[in-house]
């Protein structure tokens, strides 16, 4: 997943995971890249390539908890993550990222024409501080950039760390706003469109205040905002890989991981059922989603697949699978489910063409060749920000924060705007014969709309939150935070055991922040972020 670094050694005391043990002489290496010799284009793509990395991580470390995919690291929620599992994200976020935008920053002050550098930076600088919160609560912020002068880094209080976020978001939309272009710069994620940029900020805006709605967010925040958010698909804030293979590997980590050699990652038995089978019909975006090497579970030997011949746990009373979605080969595992690992790697289900740029799955059944040669070459996409997802966040606005807009109206464009985009995405490797019509879509959504309609208030409010579950596959974050916040979707898989553990509504903190930071302390589990002011648990999320 790393398509290069920068690990420019003058900041790498700043990072909070290094602070002891550095030969500060070694900052005069004249062979190190540091702010004055790396240049600023340099700097602007290394931004822009380690927050891709960083994000990435941060999306799939939650996407096991909330069903996106299995979770398999352990069998109870206590022990599915441990603190050296967010090792990469932290250093990458304070050792590159950070660091590298305040560079950015400093070589951009007192010029002109520089508008446009300035608002991404500041952009991509509020989304990774929001990242840090919504993960780990309080972290280092104010004291985390100084280098020599603090190698151990206090914590900031996360609510302040939120609003220092929101306005760098402010400040952004104001550089934007003069159209400026980037100049000399390259501009990975627009192409150098600040219109395009204007959008992405004002959705962020909508996603703050909404994150923060038990915390002071604002729905007429959220109504203010929207006019100028994205609305269209072709808008989207997305960080678009490529299919280069080696020196440097640019596709999508889930491709590299699943298509070279067979498949590491299990699919969550429930997120395809849901898919599959909970509304009666087939999700237009289901072949987009997963591909299926092996149609047909009912002749896997135990070896393979043993879990058809043990009993449903007592405890699924729900309609959620077991075992497997369907013996039609949507085969991945329940939820906790952390057995050793059995010859299935060339047969499970795995990532399909959205959005990792893998293979439409067009019933062929086919295993993968295991050689990274299947499909769109991972040229898929890390989705941050979408129309989709910005019509389910005013959706909710408008159902709970009093925001004046109409919630039915943008829960079916949010719909709409996901699956047409999913379509369009895979156009390029789907089938004609099951590529989903307009008419498809329109049933689809007319079910989901029925639903809503018959609804009362909480119910309708889960039917938003699950449709944004389904449309933001690819960035468990957005997910996990929807379902902190919500206590939504109702109903979903279980653990396999029981007894599911503390769900945690925050994060370890990482191992190498707590063993080489002196203010660094462990967490319970237990712990919420500012604006989760719900429930303890288990009386709230499980």
């Amino acid at each position: 997943m790393k398509f290069f670094k920068i690990g420019s050694l003058v900041f790498a005391v700043l990072m909070v995971a290094s602070c002891t043990n550095l030969d500060l002489d070694l900052q005069d290496n004249p062979n190190a890249v540091t702010p004055d010799n790396a240049g600023l284009e340099f700097l602007f793509n290394s931004v822009q390539i380690n927050f891709a990395d960083a994000t990435w991580e941060a999306y799939d470390e939650p996407a096991g908890i909330v069903r996106q995919l299995a979770m398999t690291g352990g069998n109870v929620y206590d022990n599915n993550d441990s603190p050296n599992n967010f090792n990469f994200l932290w250093t990458e976020t304070y050792a590159n990222i950070l660091p590298d935008i305040e560079a950015v920053l400093a070589l951009l002050e007192g010029q002109t024409g520089v508008e446009f550098a300035t608002g991404v930076s500041k952009t991509l600088k509020a989304y990774s501080m929001m990242t840090l919160v919504d993960l780990f609560g309080d972290v280092p912020f104010s004291d985390a950039l100084k280098g020599s002068d603090s190698q151990n880094p206090t914590l900031d209080d996360d609510a302040a760390v939120y609003a220092s976020a929101l306005a760098l978001l402010n400040e952004a939309k104001a550089h934007f706003a003069t159209g400026e272009g980037p100049g000399s710069l390259t501009d990975i994620f627009y192409g150098g469109d600040a219109g395009q940029w204007l959008k992405a900020v004002n959705s962020l805006i909508i996603r703050y205040n909404v994150t923060t709605k038990l915390a002071g967010g604002s729905g007429s925040a959220v109504a203010s905002a929207a006019a100028d958010a994205i609305q269209e698909w072709s808008d989207d804030f997305d960080f678009q890989y490529g299919s280069n293979r080696e020196n440097p590997d640019a596709r999508n980590p889930y491709y590299t991981i699943d298509y070279e050699g067979d498949a590491d990652y299990y699919q969550s038995n429930y997120f395809m059922w849901s898919l599959l089978e909970e509304k009666g019909l087939e999700d237009p975006r289901l072949r987009y989603f997963f591909y299926r090497p092996d149609c047909d579970t009912t002749d896997e030997d135990n070896f393979a697949l043993d879990c058809p011949g043990i009993p449903r746990p007592v405890h699924y009373t729900g309609p959620y699978p077991w075992c497997i979605a369907c013996e039609c080969g949507y085969w991945g595992r329940d939820h906790g489910n952390n057995d050793g690992i059995p010859p299935d790697g060339f047969k499970r289900t795995t990532f399909g063409v959205y959005p990792v740029g893998g293979s439409f799955d067009a019933d062929d059944c086919a295993e993968l060749n295991g050689n990274g040669t299947n499909g769109a070459l991972g040229a898929g996409i890390l989705p941050i920000a979408s129309a989709a997802t910005t019509d389910f966040l005013r959706a909710e606005a408008a159902l709970t924060m009093g925001s004046g807009e109409d919630a039915r109206e943008l829960l079916e464009s949010g719909m709409r705007n996901s699956i047409e985009k999913v379509r369009d995405f895979g156009s390029g490797q789907a089938d004609a014969a099951f590529v989903p019509s307009d008419d498809d879509i329109s049933t689809y959504v007319n079910i989901v709309l029925n639903a809503f309609d018959g609804a009362d208030a909480a119910g309708q409010l889960d039917i938003v939150i699950k449709e944004y579950h389904i449309a933001s596959f690819g960035n468990g974050l957005d997910a996990y935070n929807n379902y902190r916040r919500t206590g939504y979707p109702s109903n979903m898989q279980p653990t396999r055991d029981p007894q599911s553990g503390e769900f945690p509504r925050l994060f370890f903190y990482p191992s190498d922040h707590v063993a080489l930071n002196s203010n660094g302390n462990q967490r319970a589990l237990g712990q919420q972020v500012f604006w989760d002011t719900n429930p303890a648990n288990p009386n709230w999320v499980d």
